[in-house]
């Protein structure tokens, strides 16, 4: 009685799964693990900036691309944000995501082959101050 109760419990989602055409459903986004990069403002260390990277393929087969090539776009877009400010020249305790796009992008480009990724988009970005010394 146990084993029928617990085969009917697990067919159940099977069931429906398979039921699901995801043919239909195209390229699914593709979210980098987060980045910490540093906000450096006149050579100081003012916050950290937590940054998820979010690529959206052109094409379905463009996920399968991304995800083979997701520690060297790690690596790349590391370097990038390290390599110059991510600070708004205006707004010190925010990340200039307009600036900071065609960056990564060019960074991208140079990983993946042309046409994988339709857009690049940024989750909302968490910005953390460094605690003061104790």
């Amino acid at each position: 009685m146990l084993a029928l109760a617990l085969g009917a419990i697990t067919a159940a989602p099977v069931l429906g799964a398979a039921a699901v055409d995801t043919t239909t459903l195209g390229p699914v986004d593709v979210t980098l693990p987060t980045i910490l990069a540093p906000m450096v403002v006149d050579d100081r260390l003012e916050n950290y900036a937590y940054i998820t990277i979010v690529l959206k393929p052109a094409a379905p087969a463009g996920v399968l691309a991304i995800r083979e090539k997701v520690p060297f776009l790690q690596d790349v877009f590391l370097r990038e944000l390290n390599a110059a400010t991510i600070v708004k020249a205006d707004d010190p305790k925010s990340v200039d995501e307009a600036a900071l796009r065609p960056r990564l992008i060019a960074r991208m480009n140079q990983i993946l082959p042309p046409g994988t990724v339709a857009e690049l988009k940024f989750q909302p970005v968490v910005v953390a101050p460094v605690q003061a010394a104790r």
